[in-house]
């Protein structure tokens, strides 16, 4: 069985969500209790990442996104070609196992949307369930 759902959330430049529990939520209603999950990320300057939510760990993080892709610096896409490296840095799709309508993921694991665009935006993320 094939189950997929829409988060839609509104973003700020620079920033980060925790959208393991949102996504939790979709595995709920989707009614399948084991299987896998495939969380993505609709646009080429967000991206996921599984990882601790822990704001020193994200300061450490975005300091070093802004050291591999500073803004400020002269791209062949002026605009805003540091959130595009940035973002491919990271995934725009990752894929989890589920177990009992939950990420079967480590304590310490949360799934993380960044932000690195240089306005604002609304993103989908399209969230699939697969199992029995």
């Amino acid at each position: 069985m094939i189950y997929r759902d829409l988060i839609k959330l509104d973003t700020k430049t620079d920033s980060f969500s925790d959208i393991t529990k949102k996504v939790e939520e979709v595995i709920t209603k989707s009614g399948i209790p084991d299987g896998l999950c495939n969380v993505f990320v609709k646009g080429t300057t967000a991206a996921l990442l599984v990882n601790e939510n822990d704001r020193m760990l994200i300061e450490d993080f975005l300091q070093l996104m802004d050291a591999v892709a500073p803004k400020g610096k002269l791209y062949q896409h002026p605009e805003n070609g540091h959130s595009h490296l940035r973002a491919t840095l990271l995934n725009n799709g990752i894929t989890i196992p589920i177990a009992n309508h939950k990420l079967f993921i480590g304590e310490w694991q949360n799934l993380l949307l960044f932000e690195f665009d240089v306005e604002n935006r609304q993103r989908e993320i399209v969230v699939t369930i697969y199992g029995p």
